[in-house]
């Protein structure tokens, strides 16, 4: 399978977009999300812009064998600072348990030349489980593990550079 990690233009903001709200809709059990009166889950748009309009912030369109399997979209910390964050990883149902989002992971992860975290919710336990296999790789093993700053049921890993800038 072909897996490409495309970064994305304005023009890809609608489709980011629209992806978040299956996103939401995976996630709202979690998350309490609820639908507004249009039937769409309410994101922050000015909160989703900064992923175009800020520094070290990006969004990327996730590929398999070219067609869309979902996003990934990179921040800063709001744990640690100067430390990068893969703040949602999203991999569509059709694409799931093929190693799409293990190959995405350490794409950004393997060869790190800046501190990364990686916030996990304690109840969500496919995240949990997914990411215990991820951090059981040589090159993705966690520094140190932190409790959420903000009181959230969370465990924030973080994984130190493993590589000269």
């Amino acid at each position: 399978m072909q897996i490409e990690i495309c970064p994305t233009s304005l023009a890809d903001k609608r489709t980011i977009w629209n992806l978040f709200q299956f996103y939401c809709y995976d996630t709202s059990i979690e998350d309490g999300y609820d639908v507004e009166a249009d039937g769409f889950f309410s994101l922050s748009a000015d909160y989703f812009a900064q992923y175009w309009d800020k520094p070290r912030w990006s969004a990327h369109l996730v590929r398999a064998n070219g067609a869309i399997a979902g996003f990934v979209l990179i921040e800063p910390s709001d744990v640690l600072p100067h430390a990068q964050e893969i703040g949602d990883l999203f991999i569509l149902k059709r694409w799931r348990r093929q190693g799409i989002a293990e190959h995405v992971a350490k794409q950004f992860l393997a060869r790190r030349t800046e501190t990364w975290a990686i916030t996990v919710f304690n109840e969500w336990r496919d995240a949990r489980s997914f990411w215990t296999k991820m951090f059981s790789h040589p090159a993705l093993s966690v520094d140190q593990q932190l409790a959420d700053p903000d009181g959230r049921d969370t465990t924030v890993f973080v994984l130190e550079p493993n590589m000269a800038a």
